[in-house]
């Protein structure tokens, strides 16, 4: 793994530590849907596009590769197209995971351009899609993937799976054959965000966890060679993500277990350096740990 190494400073002392590859930089938690499970729910924090682009070149300059914009929704953050540009005019790779709710025109040209893969959340048929976001959004959502898929931006498709909804497994991959996208990734229900006051009525028991991530080895190999079914594990492995507020946070399964690692510094009025950065950064970490057994 390719990797730079820098050194910063925590509690007095001088460490040592490495930036992943790639990272989660969420650029808001405003948000156009109300998921009962959501991963990072919102919290009125929402940074101007400068802010956001200081950041990104510092992480940039620093080893990361790819930048993973996530939310909150990063499609309602109005400087998304700027930020993307930004990323490809310095050599960075981007990757977007999106609602997919609202997909301006601009936005289209922009991903395509940055040729950025996009993840758009979809998690099962009309109406356990729009119960499941808390609003109207299933045509919205399917549109606008067809959209991406029409203007040949690389587009695959994430699903979360809650008690009781193993079957949208079969429905989704059966969209996903319809709609031309060739990935599929399944994420059982994780207990953190929205979704830990809600865990008596989406966690899955061990049998159903088990019994789910069976079936999706089997779709894998049905499909094989039709449609990449993979089995997202959140819990595999920590994330590193960036917070709106510029906090470099190692995330876990559950808020519990996450680690704060430091912030990003501001811009210093007057310096025209690259700024330094309180960060403590594991070794190994990527995006999301997909399984491809």
């Amino acid at each position: 793994m390719n990797k730079r190494s820098y050194s910063s400073t925590h509690t007095g002392q001088a460490i040592q530590r490495d930036l992943p590859p790639m990272i989660c930089f969420r650029v808001t938690r405003y948000c156009n849907a109300r998921c009962g499970f959501c991963l990072a729910p919102p919290d009125g924090t929402h940074p101007a596009a400068r802010t956001l682009t200081h950041r990104l070149d510092w992480l940039l300059s620093h080893g990361v590769k790819t930048i993973h914009f996530c939310g909150g929704e990063p499609t309602i953050h109005p400087a998304l197209p700027q930020l993307l540009t930004h990323v490809r005019g310095r050599g960075g790779k981007t990757r977007l995971t999106t609602n997919a709710i609202v997909l301006t025109d601009t936005l289209l040209r922009v991903l395509r351009a940055a040729a950025s893969q996009v993840k758009v959340s979809l998690h099962g048929d009309r109406k356990h899609h729009d119960d499941i976001v808390g609003r109207e959004a299933f045509d919205h959502t399917t549109g606008n993937l067809r959209r991406l898929v029409a203007a040949r931006v690389s587009t695959s498709v994430q699903t979360t799976v809650v008690a009781g909804g193993a079957w949208v497994v079969d429905w989704v991959a059966g969209f996903c054959l319809e709609a031309g996208v060739r990935r599929l990734s399944i994420l059982p229900f994780i207990p953190r965000g929205s979704g830990y006051d809600r865990r008596a009525e989406y966690e899955l028991s061990e049998f159903e966890r088990r019994a789910l991530h069976e079936h999706v080895t089997k779709k894998r190999r049905e499909l094989n060679g039709r449609l990449d079914v993979r089995w997202l594990d959140f819990t595999a492995r920590p994330l590193h993500v960036v917070e709106p507020d510029g906090r470099v946070v190692l995330e876990g399964a559950t808020e519990g277990m996450d680690v704060l690692l430091g912030h990003i510094p501001a811009v210093e009025r007057g310096n025209t350096g690259k700024p330094g950065c309180v960060v403590q950064a594991a070794a190994e970490s990527s995006d999301l740990t997909e399984s491809t057994r």
